[in-house]
């Protein structure tokens, strides 16, 4: 008797530990996001992430996206000038994820690498604006900077400086954030021990921190239903042009194929 009072107490002890460690990890999460994300999420029911998919046309989003949505965009993300001046989607708040290249100063989509500065700016105006860099604070690089210029050669279309206003974005809670690759969201994803950069994919990662951000909404307002998800142009095969080899597919795709209550995936090519 007790042995068996002893072990029950034990295991109820874990599973106290564990759950506070879940509560723990989705107040993270959500306090890893930009004021203006979190306020949105706060009064929003559906997290739409885009991405970076040719094949999505602005005539789908124009069907799917509703007027509570949170949309969630990557890097150089497609259709810029539709997010922005659209009358409808131009006014749904937006987080925008630049990730880091490698351990250079530069990130995805942010100078001087190809951008949509100019973009940001009007989208700052129009609705709450989030932005997440992954790793680092943004370090205002030089061109001289980037490690593999040729990858993303200079144009003229190309802005090689913050201006002012998207600098006082960069430096406000309110619309900024830093994301570690290494968050407790992702405490569980298998690295490649060979690959230094080995991390999760900038989907799969920003897919976990708003799980569990929209758990810690759902346990601070006792609400019944969590927010909605929905992933569009996620696709995990051969089909998909840029499979880069330090991100565990195997694992991302084990957990995609079952997603959780009230996430729906929209996959196309």
């Amino acid at each position: 008797m007790y042995n068996s009072t002893l072990r029950h107490e034990v295991l109820s002890s874990e599973n106290s530990e564990c759950e506070s460690a879940e509560i723990n990890k989705a107040a993270a999460a959500f306090a890893s996001l930009p004021l203006n994300i979190q306020n949105a999420l706060e009064q929003k029911n559906r997290i739409v992430f885009i991405a970076n998919n040719q094949s999505i046309s602005t005539t789908q989003l124009e069907q799917l996206l509703q007027p509570d949505d949170v949309l969630v965009l990557f890097n150089h993300f497609i259709h810029a000038d539709f997010f922005a001046n659209h009358p409808l989607i131009s006014k749904l708040p937006k987080l925008l994820f630049f990730r880091q290249i490698g351990d250079s100063k530069l990130h995805f989509g942010l100078p001087p690498r190809s951008n949509n500065v100019a973009v940001m700016k009007r989208m700052a105006k129009a609705a709450p604006l989030g932005i997440l860099l992954s790793n680092q604070p943004y370090q205002f690089p030089l061109p001289s900077d980037d490690p593999s210029p040729d990858d993303d050669p200079v144009n003229s279309d190309r802005i090689l400086i913050i201006p002012p206003v998207v600098q006082e974005l960069l430096h406000n809670e309110m619309h900024y954030r830093v994301l570690s690759e290494h968050h407790p969201v992702v405490a569980d994803y298998p690295h490649f021990s060979d690959i230094h950069s080995s991390a999760p994919s900038s989907g799969f990662l920003l897919y976990r921190l708003l799980l569990g951000a929209r758990e810690h909404i759902q346990l601070m307002q006792k609400s019944e239903l969590p927010l909605r998800l929905l992933m569009i142009g996620f696709n995990d095969n051969d089909k998909t042009a840029h499979f880069w080899h330090g991100h565990n597919w195997e694992f991302e795709r084990s957990e995609m194929s079952s997603p959780q209550q009230e996430v729906e995936v929209i996959r196309q090519y």
